[in-house]
């Protein structure tokens, strides 16, 4: 009998499983399955005791009563692990919070998803200038030289092009990328069975043929539906430094992306376009909220304080003062010797987010370096 009580279930590969298997119940979504998530990280129970829907889990998580009837009309039909499989077969990878794969950027922005799903390249989680570049589906001529132009100059200074991939901006910002040879990752509305519209199958092709990397909150057989597009902005948003918004109607989807921007404390930048344009008046919205106008990469870079010059991408020659108290004890600790992230979060008591905001802040500046799940101090 012990051994149905190891615990086996605390390993990554274990909680993947668990959560790809929640994400599949209909009704339970991003904050849903983020609350179940952390309720466990703190409490440490089994997934056996909540799949049988323990009183004393599903109350202090709590769940409302349509979830746990959704659970229990899923587990009817369902086994844990069927998902999880069927993503292996179709090589479709599973990503969760806090795995050395997860974007940083995204784990500090306002409510993160705790699971996604990729396709293509493995992710870097800390790229060195991850930039959105998002608008209009019905981009016009000028939108297009435009988006092409600045998504050129980003990449020459090594950014990494994050968008949605649906027509119009968005794919002309991915081509622009792959034309550079650079590094560009896609996040879709929708689950990896689907290709919507059905046109856009030769630009997914083209950025996992490059090395991009696209990616999903939802599983494989979810279809597109508006509500999930707005969620998929918040993700574009939340993993990019800024977001540049190159041409967009006065009722733009983008306006939401630059909304999840601001709310992650991310710069946002707007493209003028022609007066006449009815594709110019989001932008001109965007620039009356505050967003700063921008007509090159040199624009963006100068609002995220970098040196055009290519000098301030990554640089570490000098270090500001250390003035947090997290910042301090995750010094005082690497002083000792170098840990494995994982490790370190658990002798801290702050939040997941505030702990990778510290961590990249403390990068940036010069004071450490991360190989993988290694971290160390700089000298």
């Amino acid at each position: 009998m012990f051994c149905a009580y190891l615990d086996l279930s605390m390993t990554t590969e274990s909680v993947a499983e668990n959560l790809v298997a929640l994400s599949a119940v209909p009704g339970i979504g991003r904050r849903t399955l983020a609350r179940i998530y952390y309720h466990r990280r703190k409490h440490r129970w089994f997934w056996a005791d909540f799949w049988v829907l323990k009183v004393s889990i599903i109350e202090k998580i709590p769940l409302a009563e349509k979830v746990v009837l959704a659970i229990q009309n899923w587990k009817r039909e369902h086994e844990i692990g069927d998902f999880y499989a069927v993503l292996q077969k179709k090589n479709i990878r599973v990503i969760t919070i806090g795995s050395k794969e997860y974007p940083q950027l995204l784990a500090q922005s306002e409510y993160p998803p705790v699971l996604l799903f990729a396709k293509g390249a493995v992710l870097d989680p800390c790229p060195q200038l991850p930039i959105a570049v998002v608008g209009t589906r019905q981009v016009t001529s000028y939108g297009r030289a435009v988006t092409t132009e600045i998504t050129k100059q980003l990449c020459q200074v090594g950014a990494t092009i994050v968008s949605g991939c649906m027509y119009g901006v968005d794919t002309v910002a991915h081509q622009a990328a792959l034309a550079e040879k650079a590094r560009t990752i896609a996040v879709l509305g929708f689950g990896f069975d689907h290709v919507y519209p059905a046109e856009q199958l030769p630009v997914f092709d083209a950025i996992l043929a490059s090395g991009g990397t696209i990616l999903s909150e939802y599983v494989p057989d979810t279809g597109p539906k508006k509500g999930n597009f707005i969620a998929r902005n918040s993700i574009v948003a939340g993993m990019s430094r800024a977001v540049v918004v190159t041409e967009a109607a006065k009722r733009s989807g983008s306006h939401t992306t630059a909304q999840f921007a601001l709310e992650s404390g991310r710069s946002v930048c707007a493209v003028p376009g022609p007066i006449y344009s009815p594709y110019s008046e989001g932008t001109k919205w965007l620039v009356n909220e505050g967003a700063v106008l921008v007509t090159s990469a040199d624009d963006i870079l100068s609002e995220l304080g970098i040196d055009s010059t290519g000098a301030g991408v990554g640089s570490r020659s000098t270090k500001p003062e250390l003035q947090e108290p997290l910042e301090q004890e995750i010094i005082a600790i690497l002083q000792t010797g170098p840990q494995r992230s994982e490790a370190l979060f658990e002798r801290l008591s702050c939040s997941f987010a505030e702990y990778q905001a510290c961590l990249t802040k403390l990068e940036l500046s010069g004071y450490l370096e991360r190989n993988g799940e290694q971290i160390a101090i700089c000298y």
